[in-house]
């Protein structure tokens, strides 16, 4: 095997790394072993090292002191030695020195750019890639536009091709200047640099813009960057992998801090935080979709789920404490793009997130369409069909107001969910990540009939995605290897965003290199007590999530009630269930639907309801009400301890409104004259002299 050396200095380089000494002798070892032919032997070493969790800035020294032969000898192997060799050297990228717009500097290394001396040039043009980026392409643009300036702009633009992918997208928004000959630079330079996602703002100026030299070379410049020659279809999907935050659009390294655009006479930079970004640039690409083809759903659509998900993220944050006041215009924004988005697209919209699992986002959706279709749309039908729980419930809830809006019944599907939602006291969500269907699949069943609500994904970067989209996660069960990610890369992911840094990570794995790192390491679905005891002591949290859907889902089946025209008795069991300790949020619509749909078997549970003092005044009338309505339906059996419940309180000290209602219910049994004048006689009060 050739090209497998090491510079000469590199162990004594190590020794001032802040990498882990075992990390360094580790990856050596597996530098030599590969030397020597055992690849079973050098991945493992280099499994290891990578489960170290070295610093990005030791990865980068790292990849530059390693002969450039090791690295390629790794990714042509391809699997498991690609993958953690692209993720060494993805650490290392991310470990270049910050980017930053100091224009000081920026104009200084832009003189030397224009230096006869080409060492000077290129190290200028390096130190402009690696340390500022997109931040030097707004002092470049004039020179751009200035046809008297030949040399300096040939500079320029060569050194933008050299500085790379960095400064596709600051270039892409000058691309709406009012200046044809700058436009037509920037198209030349997007084309030298190739980068796809230029391909649909280049393709609708081919075709579009008014000056024919852009026109030209944006074609040209198209073609390079891999165009297909649909703007709009370009557009479309560039926003959708923009959504989903794809490796394809948006590398970790792809992230910035800021979102450009043109305004007036020059780009414009607006911060945007790292968990809005992916979605701030897919509203861009869907609003130029929409832009050139205004009749297009599915720009609509995207526009509805990008705000959607924003809305969502926002909401996440404001639920760990956090003050979200400055993204008031986001949400406000949210509301009026979903309220105008209309059923089709909305419908649209829910119909991906179904397909992708798209929880958190599908979620905001379905209570968009509930609010605003008239019928139960076909995406609706497949939320409540899906193995997404919290999709499931929310469908229930969206299915049974349109029932009720529409005057017509919910069908036994949507019952049945209402009524397992509104009993559900503690939702536990878990995510499983493993590419083996058969081991994945048994372990989220396992978790599943332990009663957490399981989602299971079978590639690291689908995982990390859509755990971006399931609010809440108690649990991540990630298996040890997988075909697109490392473990570690996974690892890194989680820890580094705030919503999953604290959730506890269960690894399937047959070896203990990553034990330091998670809660637990499990061969499979034998290893359901280490996944359960990995979740964190404190439920308040699933319970608060679970009673506020809970508490939707009980108000819809008390409004079926009340309505009539719909089977709810199958639920009776479920409502009852939720009366023993849950908040009145939940009980008193419940009890209001056992009203109408309770019969005998319930009586106990709401007598003990009535009964109590410590329940709140609404909770104790609401039982007593249900259980006047259930005696006045029908004949009952054994009723003495109820009517001598119900006695005792119109006879308590209680709160005169739960006596009258304690007395109404009463009115409803059967019972003869002496027994009702012994209640009355127990109830009645003398009149004060």
């Amino acid at each position: 095997m050739t090209g497998l050396r090491r510079h000469l200095g590199l162990l004594a380089f190590f020794a001032a790394l802040s990498l882990p000494a075992s990390a360094n002798d580790t990856f050596d070892e597996g530098v030599e072993l590969l030397r020597r032919g055992d690849d079973a032997a050098a991945l493992a070493k280099f499994r290891k090292a990578l489960a170290e969790d070295m610093s990005n800035e030791a990865a980068y020294e790292l990849w530059k002191d390693t002969d450039h032969d090791v690295w390629i000898d790794m990714l042509v192997k391809e699997g498991q030695f690609e993958l953690i060799a692209k993720r060494f050297m993805a650490k290392a990228q991310l470990g270049r020195v910050e980017q930053a717009d100091d224009e000081s500097t920026i104009r200084g290394l832009l003189r030397d750019v224009q230096s006869d001396d080409a060492m000077v040039r290129t190290a200028a043009v390096r130190a402009l890639g690696a340390n500022h980026g997109e931040y030097a392409v707004q002092y470049m643009l004039e020179t751009l536009g200035d046809e008297n300036a030949e040399d300096r702009r040939v500079m320029f633009m060569h050194a933008l091709t050299e500085m790379g992918t960095d400064v596709v997208l600051p270039l892409l928004a000058a691309l709406d200047s009012d200046d044809a000959y700058l436009r037509r630079n920037v198209a030349l330079i997007l084309g030298y640099i190739g980068d796809p996602r230029a391909q649909a703002a280049l393709t609708w100026r081919a075709y579009n813009d008014g000056d024919e030299g852009v026109q030209l070379a944006s074609a040209e410049a198209a073609k390079k960057c891999g165009s297909t020659g649909d703007a709009v279809a370009l557009y479309l999907q560039l926003g959708d992998d923009y959504h989903h935050g794809r490796a394809s659009v948006l590398r970790p390294v792809d992230y910035s801090d800021v979102v450009w655009a043109w305004s007036g006479s020059g780009l414009t930079g607006t911060a945007t935080p790292r968990f809005l970004y992916a979605d701030e640039l897919s509203k861009n690409a869907y609003y130029a979709a929409l832009a050139a083809d205004p009749a297009s759903v599915a720009a609509r659509a995207g526009l509805a789920r990008a705000y959607v998900s924003q809305h969502a993220e926002i909401e996440l944050l404001a639920a760990t404490g956090a003050d979200v006041s400055a993204y008031d215009g986001v949400v406000a924004a949210a509301a009026i793009a979903v309220g105008s988005a209309g059923v089709d697209a909305l419908e649209m919209a829910l119909s991906w997130c179904v397909a992708e699992s798209d929880s958190i986002t599908g979620v905001g959706l379905i209570r968009a369409l509930g609010a605003g279709s008239n019928i139960a749309t076909p995406s609706l039908q497949a939320a409540l069909a899906s193995d997404d729980g919290a999709m499931k419930s929310e469908a229930a809830v969206a299915q049974g107001q349109i029932a009720l809006r529409t005057q017509s019944s919910p069908g036994g599907a949507v019952v049945d969910m209402l009524g397992r939602t509104a009993g559900r006291s503690i939702m536990s969500l878990g995510v499983v990540i493993d590419a083996d269907a058969a081991r994945g699949g048994a372990v989220a069943s396992a978790m599943s009939g332990a009663g957490i609500l399981t989602n299971h994904w079978t590639s690291g970067a689908s995982g990390l995605a859509l755990l971006k989209r399931v609010p809440g996660v108690d649990v991540i069960v990630l298996a040890g290897t997988l075909p697109d990610l490392t473990a570690d890369q996974v690892l890194h992911e989680l820890a580094s965003d705030d919503r999953t840094a604290n959730t506890p990570v269960v690894m399937i794995d047959d070896s203990d290199a990553y034990a330091d790192r998670v809660a637990a390491v499990i061969a499979g679905a034998d290893g359901l007590d280490e996944i359960t005891g990995a979740i964190s002591g404190d439920a308040s949290s699933d319970r608060t999530r679970a009673d506020e859907l809970a508490a939707r889902a009980a108000s819809t089946l008390a409004g079926l009630a009340q309505a009539g025209g719909s089977n709810l008795s199958s639920v009776a069991g479920a409502l009852a269930s939720t009366l023993g300790g849950r908040s009145d949020a939940v009980t008193v619509p419940a009890m209001h639907a056992l009203a109408f749909v309770g019969g005998e078997a319930q009586l106990g549970a709401l007598q003990a309801v009535l009964s109590s003092s410590d329940r709140s005044d609404d909770a104790r009338i609401a039982a007593a009400d249900a259980i006047g309505n259930i005696a006045r339906r029908g004949s009952l059996g054994g009723t003495e301890g109820i009517v001598a419940a119900l006695a005792a309180v119109a006879g308590s000290g209680s709160s005169l409104d739960v006596r009258v209602a304690a007395s109404r219910a009463l009115g409803s049994f059967a019972m003869s004259d002496a027994q009702r004048a012994a209640i009355a006689a127990g109830a009645g009060g003398g009149v004060s002299q």
